[in-house]
């Protein structure tokens, strides 16, 4: 993110030691950069070690001792020169001098130095007087310091006491009404804020009131299996699959089982209808966030990634250069949702322990945040199904532990292109990742007896995931093509569309427990190559989808099957004597538009308007209104997110 020399900003930590300086820096550092500001962290810690090595006692922190001192002010002036230098030649933007800077003189210098360059002064002081709190910082945090490597953790202890007493002699706190500063007592329990000034300032406050030190972790988990996740199809506001269902149900007994204090566990969802599904068992307080909805695909939601390289491919060479950047027709980017993450973000961090159900790319930005990946990686974190990821913040990490269901998926993971590599994408419903090396063995557990059902068994790893190839679907292949045999031959693409419309027909209208995954053979669920219609049924489609988009809706006495889509019929190669043509269209109140027509979209001229407006604005912001092939209704202005 690019910000003129004026909006430069060093924030100078003050505060004794073991207060929580280091901590803050490295927070606000992630933070930042997860937002795309360019942010570093000068600790002067490591630069003392540097030079003077890192096994020093108390006493070289005493006031009174010359030669420390002088040694503790080299170390600080060598890191503040690597901080101007980090401005002036990586044009950086927010800079977190992380020390104890704890006296007038000390600041001055700073002060004087910084303003040389235009470089702006935020001062945050960090004020414990909680000595239980002092104490836990100096057991979890700085006896594992290379200043007490190989040092019996007592006296490591009693020394580090000795070295805060020393710090106390000539401790001057933040009194100076001319300066910019927050201080931050007991951890945020109190703060004062004084002559804090401009965007960047402002947000640094609002995140630093909102940081608390508690116990506790984050759960991710995507929703279950969707109908559209089986068919390889982008966004949408599809049904969870037969499968996606028993994960549904296997969920509490995980939650329950490996991970404690379950009770104080709060859920979060999106608006979506697989990820309410997918909380609909956990008897836990839940909040719907439409922060959470799944990253808008735009003009190619409902699409398979085959369609979009077809119908859009420069568009989608050009999502495959820069994914992070890449802004979908009429949708969204993931620079867009991490923005839109942005208030997510801010009560997570004021919350305790959150279960947050939600989608791939949301979950990625998420996670992306606490385990401080780049901008670059974000977009291609394996983020599998059927899976809770557990986090739990630490010092200067987050401890992170996966629990996965035994409950078959498919694998939704798009890895990034290599360099020079064919465009062409991998059908994601067929692709079986090899399982990740893990650090810690796996435990198989089977699940409580009255969720034995199921069929599940939860493993649990670090850091270890596993898909699984649908076994089922090729055990039902033989009854599936006998099946099929008996049925009118006609042109391999429709009968492949029927089978799919069957299946989803019949898990939604009579809400059973079909699932395309198991009627039907993975080959044949996923969208056929486009082909051209043949001289002999081109106008039969076009004449079909002409009295689609102009015939008045049926009449109470005629529409028998309630529903806003009305039936399209393709033309068949049967005699004339023959029943009429079989009906491919799907009778659900879900949908808004019919996918198989809007996938003719290149025969259906009046379907899609794509102005010179339209061309000049494609892939920057969002378009004139239009209905997205999977259903969405894409409006002219961006959606305004409500946040409770």
């Amino acid at each position: 993110m690019g910000m003129s020399a004026g909006s430069r900003i060093a924030c100078v930590t003050v505060g004794l030691p073991a207060t929580g300086k280091t901590l803050i820096s490295q927070k606000v550092c992630r933070y930042l950069q997860w937002l795309g500001i360019t942010t570093k962290v000068f600790n002067v810690g490591n630069y003392r070690r540097k030079l003077h090595g890192a096994h020093q006692l108390h006493g070289f922190f005493d006031p009174a001792n010359p030669q420390g001192e002088r040694s503790r002010r080299e170390a600080a002036v060598e890191a503040l020169k690597d901080m101007i230098y980090w401005f002036e030649k990586e044009h950086g933007v927010v800079a977190l001098y992380d020390a104890t800077n704890s006296t007038r003189s000390r600041r001055e210098m700073l002060l004087t130095e910084c303003a040389k360059h235009n470089i702006q002064v935020m001062f945050i002081e960090s004020i414990c007087e909680d000595e239980a709190l002092v104490l836990h910082n100096i057991m979890s945090v700085k006896l594992s310091s290379p200043d007490y490597k190989d040092m019996d953790p007592e006296q490591a202890v009693e020394d580090f006491k000795a070295r805060i007493v020393h710090y106390k002699e000539a401790y001057e706190t933040i009194t100076e009404e001319n300066l910019t500063y927050i201080k931050l007592i007991n951890v945020g329990s109190q703060v004062i804020i004084n002559m804090i000034q401009g965007y960047l300032q402002s947000r640094i406050v609002y995140y630093l009131m909102n940081l608390h030190i508690a116990p506790r972790s984050i759960f991710f988990s995507r929703h279950g299996e969707s109908l559209y996740n089986v068919m390889g199809k982008l966004g949408g506001d599809s049904d969870l699959s037969a499968r996606g269902k028993q994960y549904a149900k296997a969920l509490p007994v995980l939650i329950a089982t490996h991970l404690g204090n379950s009770d104080q566990l709060t859920v979060w969802t999106s608006t979506m209808k697989r990820t309410i599904a997918t909380a609909e068992h956990l008897k836990y307080p839940k909040l719907a966030w439409k922060a959470l909805d799944e990253l808008d695909a735009g003009v190619c939601d409902g699409m398979t990634y085959e369609e979009i390289e077809e119908q859009y491919p420069e568009d989608f060479a050009n999502r495959d250069e820069d994914k992070f950047n890449y802004r979908y027709r009429g949708g969204e980017s993931y620079r867009d949702v991490v923005l839109r993450l942005e208030p997510v973000i801010m009560e997570l961090e004021r919350q305790r322990n959150i279960l947050i159900i939600g989608h791939q790319a949301i979950l990625r930005c998420i996670y992306a945040y606490f385990m401080n990946y780049s901008h670059e990686k974000l977009p291609y974190i394996k983020i599998p199904l059927h899976t809770v990821i557990q986090l739990t913040p630490r010092a200067y990490a987050c401890e992170e532990k996966r629990f996965k269901v035994d409950i078959e998926a498919v694998d939704t993971h798009r890895p990034k292109p290599k360099a020079g590599a064919p465009k062409s994408t991998p059908d994601p419903a067929t692709v079986v990742t090899p399982t990740e090396t893990a650090s810690a063995k796996s435990i198989h557990q089977p699940i409580a007896d009255e969720e034995k059902d199921i069929g599940a068994t939860i493993t649990t790893t670090t850091m270890s995931t596993t898909t699984f190839r649908d076994g089922e679907l090729q055990r039902n292949k033989e009854t599936q093509k006998s099946s099929n045999n008996e049925a009118t031959k006609t042109d391999s693409t429709l009968e492949k569309a029927k089978e799919i419309q069957a299946a989803l027909a019949e898990a939604t209208i009579s809400d059973s427990q079909a699932n395309p995954a198991v009627a039907l053979p993975l080959d044949d669920i996923n969208t056929p190559d486009a082909q051209e219609p043949t001289a002999t049924n081109q106008g039969g489609i076009l004449d079909a989808a002409a009295s689609y988009t102009t015939s008045p809706p049926l009449s109470p006495a005629r529409d028998t099957v309630p529903s806003p889509i009305q039936a399209v019929s393709t033309p068949s190669n049967k005699a004339s004597g023959d029943e009429a043509n079989d009906n491919l269209s799907i009778k659900t109140t879900d949908l808004l538009t019919l996918p198989p027509v809007m996938r003719l979209k290149n025969d259906l001229q009046a379907a899609w308007q794509e102005g010179p407006e339209y061309e000049r604005t494609a892939g920057a912001s969002p378009r004139d209104p239009v209905v997205s092939p999977g259903g969405r209704l894409l409006p002219r202005n961006k959606d305004i997110y409500h946040f409770p």
